[in-house]
């Protein structure tokens, strides 16, 4: 008895969930017995997974009554399980041939053809099917999916606004149809849509949003920011709404009425933290930086757990080039909050201005682990390493930061540089050439590659033109004198090379590799003790350059 109970229970909900399944006719007049006992069979086999057998029992259903389109839905269903999708199909067809109201074969047959990427002809199902039932929600977003997908916006357009008409669009479709208005540039419209959008959802600040910049497309700079007046006025959370205001004064040189709103939003509520730093920035951006310290000040006394004032008075005072002043902050910053990459990353760049490698590289590698995708780490992190002879680890860093950020030239011409110190010129020329393709007027790039060709001997014309140009846009760039001095030097031309190196080490007597290289131009020109007196000074500076050390055995 139980089990004929399980039986039942199982049939009542197979009922719910296939509402038009063959056997919801079983009352019908005229519809055969014999059919209904099969339907019934093979609803039950359905159930249980067992679909060959409900396939069977559907099919020889057919057999008695063979112009139900529901019978037919009901096949192709099974061989959908079956993985048997052609012949599904074609179940399908004969389905809404039979019945060309019955919405469930046209919908099974749309999502298959969708499925298939055959959106024409499911385009045709779901125009059938919204002819049928115009209030099929389903139906139309499908249908504006296609035409989305065909870049057919105006038709994508005109059925978000039918379902607006008809009271079938949420909140998402409303918004979105204001979207592809403005993306056809159909101003008008759009603005219309997102009047109403706000009429509609008062709380929701994107279509106030959606509005001022709307008008601000149109160029009506002066009602766009009575908009946002308005709204930030009638809204005070809205911050968002507040932020754009500022940023459309600041664009018309309004740099007062843009500190007042944060003046005034301050004033509202002294606890206010993101109002604060926002004031501290405006003043800074304005030039004031008197006033944005005293800000910064201001709220690291109010809220000294607070991270943010610390680190935004330490940002401050950090693009001033002020990195005595920062340095402490910076540290007071990553204490309280130590999962801050950036906190972490200055304190690099400041160990670095100082000269502490090894201070940079330790906060540059916290930083990496805290943000082990950020292009900028792994950057700077890779140069560092290159700077201290450690290629190996600069290049797996450094192509982590071409992976993030791949047409970043720089980056390129670093790696390239750290192949050529391995001895990998292949490579080394394949990342220079991706280089200046991406920037080729970049006077860095082209000195590096100069550089490289010079120091191998190879392409010197090629490579005194490009240094030649980096020397034009920085005539006065110490590294660059030295790199016209190294290729004349490699040419045979050791006067012009005299020249241009002692420039170089005019500008940049601290580097031990411009030394070494004046050295070498005295020897090739016979002046012994001037070679000797250079090569010394580069010793002094870099005890460890080998080859220095071996032309001063040697001589």
């Amino acid at each position: 008895m139980a089990r004929c109970l399980s039986l039942a229970f199982s049939v009542l909900i197979f009922s719910q969930t296939w509402a038009q399944s063959p056997w919801s006719e079983l009352n019908k007049a005229g519809y055969h017995p014999k059919a209904a006992d099969l339907v019934i069979q093979g609803s039950i086999y359905e159930l249980q997974g067992d679909y060959t057998r409900a396939l069977n029992a559907f099919t020889e259903a057919l057999i008695y009554d063979s112009n139900s389109a529901s019978i037919c839905y009901a096949v192709a269903r099974n061989y959908i399980f079956l993985k048997k999708v052609d012949t599904a199909i074609e179940m399908l067809k004969r389905s809404v041939d039979l019945d060309p109201k019955f919405l469930e074969g046209r919908e099974l047959l749309a999502t298959i053809y969708n499925r298939q990427s055959k959106f024409d002809l499911a385009e045709n199902e779901y125009l059938e099917i919204i002819r049928s039932d115009s209030m099929n929600i389903d139906s139309y977003l499908n249908l504006a999916a296609i035409y989305l997908s065909k870049n057919k916006t105006t038709q994508a357009a005109a059925l978000y606004e039918r379902m607006l008409t008809l009271g079938l669009a949420n909140q998402d479709i409303h918004f979105e149809l204001g979207n592809l208005y403005f993306k056809e540039k159909e101003i008008e419209k759009s603005l219309r849509v997102f009047h109403q959008y706000v009429r509609d959802y008062p709380d929701d600040e994107r279509g106030y949003l959606a509005v001022g910049g709307l008008l601000l497309a149109q160029k009506d700079t002066s009602a766009a920011m009575s908009w946002y007046r308005q709204t930030s006025e009638e809204n005070a959370g809205f911050v968002n709404v507040r932020e754009e205001l500022v940023q459309t004064l600041i664009a018309a040189k309004n740099w007062d009425g843009a500190i007042h709103l944060y003046q005034t939003a301050v004033k509202k509520d002294s606890l206010d933290v993101v109002s604060h730093i926002r004031l501290g920035e405006l003043y800074f951006e304005s030039g004031d930086t008197t006033r944005s310290i005293t800000v910064f000040e201001k709220l690291i006394k109010d809220h000294p757990d607070d991270w943010r004032g610390f680190y935004k008075l330490a940002q401050t005072y950090f693009m001033q080039g002020k990195f005595s002043e920062s340095k402490p902050l910076y540290f007071k910053t990553v204490e309280l909050n130590a999962d801050l990459p950036d906190g972490w990353f200055r304190l690099g760049l400041i160990s670095q201005q100082e000269q502490d490698l090894d201070s940079a590289e330790e906060k540059f590698r916290k930083a990496q682990e805290l943000a082990p995708n950020h292009p900028g780490t792994n950057f700077y992190l890779g140069n560092l390493l290159f700077l201290k002879k450690k290629p190996n680890e600069a290049i797996k860093f450094l192509t982590l930061s071409l992976q993030a950020a791949p047409d970043n030239a720089v980056t390129m011409s670093t790696l390239a540089a750290v192949y050529d110190e391995m001895g990998e010129h292949n490579k080394s020329h394949e990342l220079y050439q991706q280089a200046i393709a991406k920037e080729p007027d970049n006077p860095t790039i082209l000195n590096n590659y100069s550089y490289s060709l010079a120091d191998r001997g190879e392409r010197l014309d090629e490579a005194l033109q490009m240094v030649q140009r980096a020397l034009e846009a920085e005539p006065e760039n110490g590294a660059f004198l030295d790199t016209v001095g190294w290729v004349y030097f490699k040419l045979g031309d050791y006067e012009k090379a005299l020249e241009f190196i002692k420039k170089s080490v005019e500008s940049r007597d601290s580097s031990a590799e411009v030394l070494e290289h004046l050295g070498d131009v005295y020897e090739k020109l016979g002046q012994m003790e001037l070679a000797n007196q250079y090569w010394k000074k580069a010793i002094e500076l870099e005890p460890g350059r080998e080859d220095v050390l071996l032309k001063l055995k040697s001589n």
